[in-house]
């Protein structure tokens, strides 16, 4: 244990401490952080408009500022985008993060100090939550090296003196001492444009390095990981393990992990297998952190520069819908979180969904986002419960999923009701077919449910669950031709329309590969 090692393990547990802390008072701690970021804009723009200098608690916020998402308040962040001071944060902003979004096409999310204290202390958080588990972990880990692959997009000028990049690419330079030390594959690997040359480069790089902390999204972390097994010459099952035999910690975001687990703990030796943590990070700021290996929930970050609200998903859009703070809200009731931050960001809508598993401290699980749903048939289906499906029929049907999205097949020629249609790309097939697996969704959508239930008792309203499975390689050459490879990019799990799915198949069909016509296995045969 090197006398680093040792001396950043004791100030990851002050870290801890100050964490827990901050989660025991949350409703306290958010009051005061709300009356901190007011204050500190009421002289901007956007300020002065909604009176700032006037609200003293959250009903007086809440009744001053509507809740917009980015498309409503985009001649805003254009305004600040183009140099102009003081519009939604104090002074001039000169860097932003860039990324795609569903409903307002490329965003551009301002950079402040506020920002970058976000990500670094979010960044320490994981470490000292990830410290929980055993003592002497962290020490271990600080003795290798961290991995962290990152999005490709480098800060460039944009125009009006402002820098616009990805924003784990602009927080490379933040990286603090001693972590930067152990920090891997390096800021010119990490930045290169070119998702495939970038990650055959990292994998003859990292092949030759003691990692111990990986963290990268599951979506493309099998194509690393394959890269690495082909450069070191060894099989993928259990390759990783030959290749990083001191790994301990395996760091991902962004998705719903379950379904795509198997594909990834195929590459490393089941007795070696990494702890898996969630975070919770968004280009619009860092929200939350798993504490616990195994355990769903991640916890809240309360003290982080970020003020959350939460709307009940089933008032949201409704006149005079509540907001609720998180020392208001309820476990189990799925809810929209709005968040309010030290760059510029007022009652904005993320377009996400959680649900509290627990309140004090407050804990969350990641439940989808409220334009990933599926309603076309009365089922009411959020992306989580998609998910969960398919990662259970997987395991019942002994297959391995690569990605998955799932869409409403409509009423039709042969069809008298409609259905869910899952386009599934797998690694191993299922045992007894798509057929098989369409039945393990349809019961367990059915089992977790209700309006599904109610929709499929008698095949009346729906009918069963469908799968189609499509050829290898499939989704990686649409997310390809759609410019969505590497960094944050993730297949959409659903959709409460066609788009996703009839893009799919219009790829497969023009590759002229099997499942062309979107016919696929049912569950049950009805007349």
């Amino acid at each position: 244990m090197s006398l680093v090692g040792w001396g950043f393990e004791l100030y990851l547990k002050k870290v801890d401490r100050w964490l827990r802390r901050t989660a025991a008072g949350a409703g306290e701690v958010q009051h005061r952080l709300l009356r901190r970021i007011v204050g500190q804009a009421a002289g901007t723009w956007f300020g002065r408009k909604h009176d700032f200098a006037s609200i003293r608690d959250h009903a007086d916020f809440a009744q001053s500022v509507p809740i917009a998402n980015y498309a409503a308040r985009q001649d805003l962040y254009d305004r600040t985008f183009d140099g102009e001071p003081n519009v939604l944060w104090p002074g001039r902003i000169r860097y932003f993060a860039r990324t795609s979004g569903t409903t307002a096409g490329m965003k551009m999310i301002p950079i402040t100090r506020g920002m970058r204290r976000n990500q670094v202390q979010a960044g320490i958080a994981v470490l000292a939550c990830c410290g929980r588990a055993e003592k002497g972990l962290m020490s271990r880990i600080m003795d290798g090296k961290i991995l962290f692959l990152a999005g490709a997009q480098p800060p460039l000028p944009a125009g009006h003196g402002a820098y616009a990049g990805s924003l784990t690419s602009i927080a490379l330079g933040w990286v603090p001492w001693p972590i930067s030390t152990r920090y891997e594959p390096g800021r010119e690997l990490a930045v290169i444009g070119d998702f495939e040359k970038q990650v055959r480069q990292i994998a003859d790089r990292v092949i030759h390095r003691d990692v111990r902390f990986f963290g990268h999204m599951p979506t493309w972390t099998w194509i690393l990981f394959e890269q690495m097994c082909a450069a070191a010459h060894v099989p993928e099952d259990g390759g990783v393990t030959k290749i990083w035999p001191n790994l301990e910690v395996f760091v991902y975001g962004g998705m719903n992990f379950a379904p795509l687990r198997p594909s990834i703990d195929r590459f490393f030796r089941p007795d070696r297998r990494p702890r898996y943590y969630q975070v919770y990070p968004a280009t619009e700021g860092f929200i939350a952190i798993q504490p616990n290996d195994g355990v769903e929930a991640m916890e809240l970050l309360v003290a982080n520069e970020i003020f959350y609200e939460f709307v009940p998903l089933e008032e949201w859009g409704k006149p005079g819908a509540p907001r609720l703070m998180v020392d208001e809200v309820e476990p189990d009731v799925p809810y929209v979180m709005v968040l309010s931050t030290s760059w510029g960001l007022w009652a904005y809508d993320l377009g996400d969904i959680v649900r509290f598993a627990s309140v004090h401290p407050p804990e969350i699980v990641f439940a989808g986002r409220h334009e990933h749903f599926m309603n076309s048939f009365g089922e009411h289906m959020i992306e989580q419960e998609v998910a969960r499906a398919v990662a259970a029929a997987a395991e019942a049907t002994g297959s391995r999923v690569m990605a998955f999205t799932a869409a409403p097949r409509y009423p039709g020629p042969g069809h008298r009701a409609g259905a869910i249609q899952v386009l599934v790309e797998f690694a191993e097939a299922p045992e007894g077919g798509a057929g098989a697996f369409a039945a393990q969704i349809d019961r367990i959508l059915q089992s977790i449910n209700r309006n599904y239930m109610s929709r499929r008792r008698g095949d009346l309203g729906m009918t069963c669950a469908e799968v189609v499975p499509v050829p290898p390689g499939t989704f990686y050459a649409w997310m390809k031709s759609r410019g969505k490879l590497g960094g944050q990019h993730k297949v959409p799990p659903c959709a409460n329309d066609r788009r996703y799915a009839d893009s799919v198949l219009e790829s497969v069909a023009a590759s002229a590969g099997p499942a062309a016509d979107g016919r696929g296995g049912r569950g049950e045969e009805t007349p």
